[in-house]
This record gives C-alpha cells, structure tokens and sequence, in this order.
C-alpha cells in the first residue's frame, strides 16, 4: 500500500477537540465558617493546598504600597513555637515546598506534598499563617530584597514600561495605578508594627477559602483541613470599597525618556473591563484574533509583514475591578512611529471589519484546546478552583468552558470590540530615546506628547 504523500506547503488542519471534563467539586464548610473547595485527581499520589486570605493589595494604605507582598515573605521567618530554621527543617522533612504570594485581591499560601503527608503539611501552613513572629532581622532584611527587586525591576525597560502604563493609565487614587511589591519610596518605611497590623486585620477565616486538589478522599480532606485550620479565628475585614478611574479621559501619549536606547519599549491601552463581566468568553476569543496569539492580527502585522519586533501580544487583565487593557512591545527606536500607528491601526479593525470564518475558528479551536493543559497537575487543579472562590464564578464554568468558546459568534466578537476596545481613550507610553521618538509620535497628530523622567524615589 503506498503511504500517503505530505504536502508541506500545506498548513495542517487542527484535529478535533478531546472531550474533557473537570472533577467534580466539592464545597464544605469548616466549624469556624471557613469555606473549602475539593477536587479529587488520581493521577499522582499528590495533593496541593492553596489558602486564599482577604489580605491583598487593595487592602494597603497608598503609603503602605508593597506591605502585603512584605507580609507574605515574612510567614516562613517563624513562629512561636519554630524559628525559620526549624521551620525550614520540617518542611524539608515533609519534601514539601511553601510558596506565598500576594495578588491584587488575595494573599495565598500553596504547597504541594505526597497526599499522606499532605495533612501535616497543612498544619504547619496553618501555624505559619495563624503565628507568625515576624523578627525585627528578617524584616529589615527582606525589606531589603524587596526594595532591592524594585529597583532592578525599574532599571529594565519592559519592567519600567509596565509601571509606567500602570501609573498613567489609572488615576493616583486606583491602587492599580502602583506597582504591587511597592515603589522605592513606600518599602523602606515598613515596619514590623505595620506588618503585625497588618496581619491582624486581614489574615483571618473571615473572607478567607481553602482550595484543595489532589489524591485522596473527601472526608480525608475534610478531616485534615479541620484539623490545620477549624480552631482558626479572627476578625471580619472591612469591605473594600474603592473605585477603579481612569487618570484621563481621552487619548494621551507619554514619553518615558531613556536617552541612548536603541530600542522603544511600547505599552498602549486603557482600563479595560472586570472578571465577572457577562462578556468574558467573547473577550477571550475577541483579544485571541487582536493579540492573544502568534497568528494573531497584531502579530502578523508588526512581525510578520513589517519586521518591527520579535513579538507584540494584547491582554485584558482581569481582576474584580476592572484591569488593564494592554497592548504590549519592543520595537527598534527608528520605526517607533510606524509601530504605534500600526498598532492603533488594529484596534481600530478590530472594532471596524469583520471576522472571517477561519479567524473565529482558528482563535476558538486554540481558547479551547488550551485550556486542558493547565489541568494536568493537581497545582493546576488548584488554580482554576481558586479562580472559582476569589470571583465567586459558579461551578459549571470550569466544565462548560470549551462549549462557551466554541459558541462564541463573530458577531459577538465584533460587538466586544466594540465596547471594550476604545483606541480613542487609549494611553500610549513609550519608554525611550526623547530625540529620537518624540519626532515620530508628533507626526503621527495623536494630540499632545508629553515627556517625564522616571524619579528613582518613586
């Protein structure tokens, strides 16, 4: 029998989508209130644990900003019972490995362990988030690793570019418009008292939830998380009740200056829209065909057809306020100009023409198929859980996910565009060479370019 011939001037076409279903979810409730959610994999004898505290960013002062990234590094450094040593020695003893963090909505202390030993893991987590210590040493030395991490942060372009479009795309007052470990002029005044304050309010089982993903039963699970966590009390948090504005209301173009660059780092976007939006599947399947993708239109166009850059991608950054909206680059100092003009080219297509067939299945075929890719291990189980708890999205999201995409209609896509993609409200940062960009940006007629330098106290 001859084998078939392959045609490698033909571009392959997607295979079908694997059916795929997510494990069923469990929730219960402990003594003292604080939710769980459960997930049973039997694919490994593992389990991860993920503790989503009411303790995040938005909960800080402005001149506070990065305290709860600060609080976070801080739970490994003791308790009353074990100093950081001895807390290192039983989680080696474990195998297991913390990993805290601090989000715009949440702190979070995860691990992953072998499910036998999972339920120890979890009462030492437990006594790491209920008693810490925080030593006057090591909060002066993360301090400084923290400030540390800022400014070499702020020393990159494309990590100055985001905080800068951050800053200008929100108004003073949205903490979005901060960074989110803090600023050079915030992280040297944190003080222990200001982390035990800190503490105090906002890591507590009120507002709080435990995620769990792994190996082993139910009523295992609901043994051991009584057992780290039902005797845990504190305080009710205050509602957070700030407003998500942004800093103009119309389109504005900003220089960063970085004399010499030979390279633009461009950011242009605007707030875009929050998690619970009714819209979301369309947005996903709308920003795929902008910016989401390697074929994406944005991509094509200043990559593949002009050469501008290695890559350029969109996002909407979603949170439970409205995030950011951002188109995101680096260009070579020369075609600067031409980059932004192209790019708010797109935005204005998107909104204007129509989506063809093979762009709207290409883009829903990838949303979909990729999303069982971040289920394969029990950490990624976890994760999507928690996305359940911090934006109370009902459980039918998880497995209903593929078939919303799929059903998502170009008509849909052109009408989310429309609506959520708005090149006339847009700010445009572009961290640079002044001589060399500003030239190109007034030519282009967008309205008035405006210049700072980037204050290292900031």
């Amino acid at each position: 029998m001859t084998p078939p011939v392959l045609d490698r001037a033909r571009v392959p076409e997607p295979g079908p989508l694997r059916p795929f279903s997510f494990p069923p979810i469990e929730r219960f409730s402990l003594e003292n209130g604080l939710p769980v959610l459960f997930a049973r994999t039997d694919r490994l004898p593992v389990a991860t644990y993920s503790l989503l505290l009411p303790a995040g960013a938005i909960r800080e002062h402005p001149e506070d900003a990065g305290l709860a990234t600060l609080a976070g590094s801080l739970l490994e450094s003791g308790t009353r019972r074990l100093d950081a040593a001895a807390v290192a020695e039983h989680l080696e003893q474990l195998g297991v490995r913390v990993s805290v963090g601090a989000s715009w909505e949440v702190s979070h202390v995860d691990f992953t362990a072998l499910a036998d030993r999972a339920p120890a893991a979890a009462e030492l987590v437990a006594e790491l988030v209920r008693e810490p210590t925080f030593p006057d040493p090591e909060v002066e030395r993360l301090r400084h690793e923290q400030l540390a991490s800022i400014m070499q942060r702020r020393a990159e372009p494309r990590g100055l570019a985001n905080e800068m479009a951050a800053r200008f795309i929100f108004s003073a007052e949205t903490p979005f418009s901060r960074p989110l470990s803090g600023t050079a002029s915030t992280v040297p005044q944190l003080s222990r008292e200001k982390v035990l304050d800190f503490h105090g309010r906002f890591f507590t089982p009120r507002g709080a939830a435990l995620v769990v993903a792994g190996n082993q039963s139910l009523e295992a699970t609901r043994a051991a998380a009584e057992e780290a966590f039902g005797s845990w009390t504190g305080p009710e948090p205050a509602e957070y009740t700030g407003k998500v504005e942004a800093r103009s209301p119309g389109l504005q173009v900003v220089i960063v200056e970085r004399p010499g660059a030979v390279q633009s780092e461009i950011r242009i976007g605007h707030v875009g829209v929050a998690r619970k939006t009714p819209d979301y599947f369309a947005i996903l399947v709308m920003n795929t065909i902008l910016g989401g993708a390697f074929s994406s239109r944005l991509n094509l166009n200043l990559r593949e057809r002009h050469g501008f850059t290695y890559g350029v991608s969109s996002s909407f950054i979603m949170r439970r306020s409205p995030g950011p909206f951002l188109v995101s680059t680096a260009v070579q100092t020369e075609v600067t100009g031409r980059a932004v003009e192209e790019i708010m080219g797109e935005l204005r297509r998107i909104r204007e023409d129509d989506v063809s067939d093979r762009e709207l299945a290409d883009a829903r075929q990838y949303v979909a198929g990729t999303f069982p890719l971040r289920l394969q291990t029990t950490d990624g189980v976890a994760t999507r859980l928690a996305e359940l708890s911090i934006y109370d999205l009902p459980d039918s999201y998880l497995d209903e996910f593929a078939e919303r995409v799929l059903a998502v209609t170009a008509d849909e896509v052109v009408a989310v565009a429309r609506r959520y993609v708005q090149p006339e409200r847009a700010t445009i940062v572009v961290v640079g060479d002044p001589e060399k960009v500003r030239p190109q940006l007034d030519a282009l007629d967008l309205g008035p370019v405006h210049s700072t330098r980037p204050d290292p106290s900031a």
